[in-house]
């Protein structure tokens, strides 16, 4: 291991922080050594208001890889990709939560053997560091995808040996935590009949006629899932079924935590005031803020999507609804059927707090 030290002399005169360390977890690369890769994170620039970081990935292999962008942290974060900790303590992410469409070969970052990935974020935008102490950031998970040959519906997992940052902070940085949201008034609010005799109130902001209208009967099936959803789990007290294919072995309180997410589910489309965006142009199909309860805002892979059925725009709502810390808050360990099918049987507990399980259980019905 190598610890290297940079100082950062202005930056700690003017806001109180402590001279950052990097920590590098190297790897020897040889001819035949797997596809994996080696991550370093540095910490960079920190004013009153922003603390970047440098994330560097290399491919220790001796082959090309191809890793799925979304697993690589971005300029601007689609989901928890880094972990943030302030004195061991996890830092909650608060940034956005990300459906994405089914992955195509633009969806993939090319790192040569040898080569790297460079990317500069700033935790600032996405989690809380207004509390001073000692911050560590380090990529979250031990592996990523990597697309097989020339074929992007085909994966592979690579393994990462991740490196980690520290920064010291006497003040923490002022203002952090707080993402954009959009601010704009609704084009048009109604009430909308979901499952009789309940309705739901619906602010559409952005949307055309059509996508209004799409919407509208999204909605409504959104709503007939998780109530389908609710009654299934009451006939079904021990599981088994699809509840075992999307949520794995039967545990009591891990059934419990799935059929309170589909009753606050049930309870915000049959109650709530919904807000419906669809200004965004990300080339996602979906996504919220965890905090920003009942808004989502829809992409441009969310119209493609069928209305009703796997991955669907009825689906997508329930997805998306489940990621709301009042329902919640699911996490996306996972995407895909295979995907999840899989999760439910290694992991039983990250499958019940998993978006894309609770949707396509929903779905399944």
């Amino acid at each position: 291991m190598r610890i290297s030290r940079r100082q950062l002399w202005v930056t700690c005169l003017a806001i109180g922080i402590a001279v950052p360390t990097v920590a590098t977890v190297e790897a020897n690369a040889t001819a035949d050594r797997p596809a994996g890769l080696t991550t370093t994170v540095q910490i960079g620039t920190a004013t009153s208001d922003a603390l970047t970081v440098r994330f560097t990935a290399r491919n220790t292999s001796s082959s090309t890889v191809n890793v799925l962008s979304r697993d690589l942290p971005q300029a601007r974060q689609s989901g928890a990709i880094l972990t943030v900790t302030l004195d061991g303590a996890p830092v909650p992410y608060r940034g956005k939560i990300v459906k994405y469409a089914a992955p195509t070969v633009a969806d993939y970052t090319r790192i040569p053997a040898g080569g790297t990935y460079a990317a500069t974020v700033n935790l600032a935008d996405d989690y809380d560091l207004s509390r001073p102490g000692t911050y560590t950031v380090a990529l979250a998970s031990t592996q990523v995808r990597a697309m097989r040959g020339a074929t992007a519906g085909l994966q592979d997992t690579v393994r990462v040996k991740a490196g980690r940052g520290t920064v010291r902070t006497d003040i923490g940085i002022q203002g952090s935590g707080k993402p954009s949201r959009t601010n704009v008034a609704p084009t048009t609010t109604e009430q909308v009949e979901t499952v009789a005799p309940y309705a739901v109130r619906i602010a559409f902001l952005g949307c055309s006629s059509s996508e209004k209208s799409a919407l509208r009967k999204a909605v409504r099936d959104a709503a007939k899932y998780s109530k389908k959803s609710e009654a299934w789990l009451a006939s079904h007290p021990s599981g088994g079924g699809a509840y075992k294919t999307w949520f794995g072995s039967y545990n009591s309180s891990r059934f419990e935590h799935v059929t309170s997410v589909f009753s606050r589910v049930t309870g915000e489309l049959q109650g709530k005031t919904l807000t419906l965006d669809c200004t965004s142009d990300a080339p996602y199909m979906a996504y919220v803020f965890g905090d920003d309860h009942y808004h989502i805002y829809l992409c441009p892979g969310y119209w493609p999507a069928p209305a009703k059925g796997y991955d669907s725009k009825a689906g997508t709502l329930i997805h998306e609804s489940s990621h709301f810390n009042v329902n919640g808050g699911a996490d996306d360990w996972v995407y895909g059927l295979d995907e999840g099918k899989q999760l439910a049987r290694s992991n039983p507990g990250k499958a019940v707090d998993n978006a894309d399980n609770i949707e396509h259980f929903a779905e399944s019905l």
